[in-house]
């Protein structure tokens, strides 16, 4: 049936979690292919997540509802009614310890198609075929602890523009602007260290990890898009951007 899944593999069990340990961190795969899903989820299960993987018959986005699941891996070569469903109910979660981290995995490595996919909310882009210590050193970068962290302060704010740290909500003059993960965490970061430049690598070890492999170029995709946001606020220009070295948040004259 359109739009739905087909068990091509059981969800991986995961094994009996030792008394006072920490809940494991909980993934869910849809992937076309069911032997890369199986080789993937026992990877993941060895890793020490809590895997289940969905194959061609049940719909993922009661799955995802349903689990709640802290990290996605998604076949991108689906259907687009599949994965636009699952990115469209992942930014519906309410608050960001509820929303789920995205990553999606294709065979198409063109710079429009990885640039297209981080638009429309995508934290990782992997391109196929991957290695299975790259992707494991992938989903460790967005699901590190840093990530969950509630010794921060509760809110942030800089010249009109409030960020809830807790909730993962930004306000600008009262008025709610929705923002991505990735766009969240990299404005969060530059609020919490204005008026200095940073590189877009040391970007995106603050906002993607630092056993991350993303090009720079999802740096860029992602200011572009905060920009956009902010933008119907006249805030847009706080954010700016500091040739040979990278960006900054400051409510000084954007450098030369």
């Amino acid at each position: 049936m359109r739009g739905q899944f087909v068990s091509s593999a059981e969800p991986i069990s995961s094994a009996p979690e030792h008394q006072g340990a920490a809940p494991k961190k909980r993934v869910l795969i849809v992937e076309g292919d069911a032997k890369s899903a199986e080789t993937l989820g026992l990877g993941l299960e060895r890793a020490g997540f809590s895997v289940t993987t969905l194959g061609s018959s049940e719909d993922p986005v009661k799955v995802l509802e349903a689990e709640h699941p802290h990290l996605v891996i998604l076949d991108w070569d689906l259907p687009s009614v599949v994965t636009m469903a699952l990115v469209r109910c992942a930014a519906r979660q309410p608050s960001r310890e509820e929303a789920p981290r995205l990553m999606a995995m294709s065979t198409h490595s063109g710079d429009q198609h990885v640039a297209e996919g981080l638009d429309l909310g995508l934290d990782d882009y992997v391109i196929k075929p991957y290695s299975l210590p790259e992707v494991l050193a992938r989903v460790r970068a967005l699901l590190r602890p840093g990530s969950w962290s509630t010794d921060v302060p509760r809110s942030l704010e800089f010249h009109g523009l409030r960020l809830e740290a807790m909730d993962a909500r930004v306000f600008v003059c009262g008025q709610r602007v929705h923002l991505r993960s990735v766009e969240f965490r990299l404005l969060e970061f530059l609020l919490r260290n204005p008026e200095r430049a940073f590189s877009r690598n040391q970007l995106l070890d603050q906002a993607w990890g630092r056993d991350r492999k993303a090009d720079e170029r999802a740096v860029d995709v992602t200011v572009q898009r905060i920009r956009k946001a902010l933008q119907a606020y006249n805030w847009s220009d706080y954010l700016q951007t500091v040739r040979g070295v990278g960006y900054r948040l400051s409510a000084t004259p954007e450098p030369n």
